[in-house]
């Protein structure tokens, strides 16, 4: 009898490239432009953290853009700051001891598990707010004058956005993955499960105490992992794993290099807006080219505001930081996975059965 195939242990398969994508280049253009102005203004003015600022609210923009009409449109951006802003002063005012901040992030994570697939929109800005909680759990306060160009940044987006709908109107809103959708199947009952988001509450919360504990520098970075990663679907939970590990790996060296072949201020900027330009269109490639070069980019522009103190060092230094996160938070995501989620946990076991010689109980023969 002829043995059956086995699964490849490494499924490189899901890192191939899907050259027949529909390439959305006027998601490039809004991407670049709403990232590349409000950094620009910033390092004109001298404000490297203001640069930043700017660049993660241009940043916002386009990411929670998902066609319609205008009213739509910026429907979908205004609910979204309001969640994803409250999220982040709660988490600025509590900080990253207080057993509230567990507690919220606890409900928070929560929601979204019971919520996980009514929609892109939704899902994406419960994620981001609760990113938002952690991330900013962790800063001190930021001079009044960067959250202006935070302001501006979000402002710059919106106004390209908008005027992307002028010129190309795109799908009816009843067609697109936008609030009201979301808002109806949320009325009409449907949820992930209470497995799912008791698994995802469990498993964040989990992350976040564990690299405290373990003092790594930026335990918010260890939580996000597993926050975007596990979704209801194990199978995808896993794919979105491998893909996730993949791009950041890519994405870390990229900046790695990029900050040793152009360490210069000016270099790094259009490094940055190149790849926010490229985003897009590496999404409609594969998953983890979009990752990897998301996570340059920010690299990049945490790189850009060690600049002005001539300690060029301490943002190369974040490259390892986040590496090491994103390992970190895998291996935590994939408990949770296996441990909360059957389809993974099935899935998981007879891969490690597979691959397990005959003599230790598995079924690889010599």
């Amino acid at each position: 009898m002829i043995e059956a195939m086995r699964e490849p242990l490494v499924p490189l398969h899901l890192l191939a490239l899907n050259a027949d994508a529909s390439l959305p280049w006027r998601q490039a253009v809004s991407s670049g432009i709403a990232v590349g102005i409000p950094a620009l203004v910033g390092l004109l003015a001298g404000d490297v953290i203001g640069a930043l600022l700017g660049a993660i609210g241009g940043l916002y923009a386009t990411l929670l853009d998902y066609g319609g009409t205008a009213r739509h449109r910026l429907m979908t951006q205004a609910f979204g700051l309001v969640v994803i802003v409250g999220s982040g002063a709660i988490g600025l005012w509590l900080g990253p001891h207080h057993i509230m901040m567990f507690v919220s992030l606890a409900v928070l994570t929560f929601v979204i598990g019971w919520n996980d697939g009514l929609g892109v929109a939704l899902d994406n800005i419960f994620r981001f707010a609760a990113l938002a909680l952690v991330l900013y759990a962790y800063l001190t306060a930021p001079p009044a004058a960067a959250f202006i160009y935070l302001a501006f940044g979000i402002g710059v987006g919106v106004i390209t956005v908008l005027v992307d709908d002028r010129l190309w109107p795109r799908a009816l809103p009843r067609q697109h993955p936008g609030l009201r959708n979301s808002f109806r199947r949320m009325r009409a009952g449907h949820n992930a499960g209470i497995w799912h988001a008791l698994g995802l509450s469990l498993t964040t919360c989990a992350a976040l105490w564990i690299a405290q504990h373990t003092h790594y520098p930026r335990p918010a970075w260890v939580a996000t992992v597993v926050l975007f990663v596990t979704r209801p679907d194990g199978l995808d939970s896993l794919t979105r794993l491998f893909r996730s590990v993949f791009g950041a790996v890519v994405g870390v060296a990229l900046a790695w290099l990029v900050s040793h072949l152009t360490p210069q201020a000016w270099a790094l900027y259009g490094w940055a807006v190149l790849f926010a330009f490229l985003r897009p269109l590496a999404l409609a490639r594969n998953f983890w080219a979009h990752y990897a070069l998301m996570t340059a980019m920010i690299l990049l522009l945490f790189d850009l505001m060690f600049y002005p103190s001539g300690n060029h060092l301490a943002g190369i230094e974040i490259l390892g930081i986040r590496l090491h996160g994103v390992l970190l938070g895998s291996v935590i995501a994939l408990l949770g996975m296996v441990t909360f989620n059957r389809q993974a946990r099935g899935y998981f076991v007879q891969q490690v059965r597979d691959y397990t010689p005959a003599w230790l109980g598995g079924r690889r023969g010599p």
